[in-house]
């Protein structure tokens, strides 16, 4: 697990189920397990396309990601560079 924060403010956005080595550029709905604001959404029966998901966007106003669907048909957020910071998390 990982702690995902803004990189603007220092928030953190996210706690995510990182899968695999290499550079984090995407986030996928399953794999976000707080707070839950963010882990809702995977549950949610509404959302069925990128058009019905929201940007990730912290509470200081920074756009963090921005909604995609990734080649597997999975939904995510492609995250902008610069914009975020991880680290691994103290709740495993």
């Amino acid at each position: 697990m990982i702690d995902v924060s803004c990189a603007s403010c220092g928030q953190l956005l996210l706690h995510y189920q990182k899968d695999g080595p290499g550079w984090l550029k995407r986030c996928y709905l399953n794999r976000i397990f707080g707070p839950e604001k963010w882990a809702a959404l995977q549950k949610d029966i509404n959302i069925v396309s990128t058009k019905d998901m929201p940007d990730l966007v912290c509470d200081c106003g920074e756009i963090i990601g921005t909604p995609m669907l990734n080649s597997d048909g999975r939904l995510a957020f492609r995250l902008g560079l610069g914009k975020f910071k991880r680290k691994l998390s103290k709740d495993k």
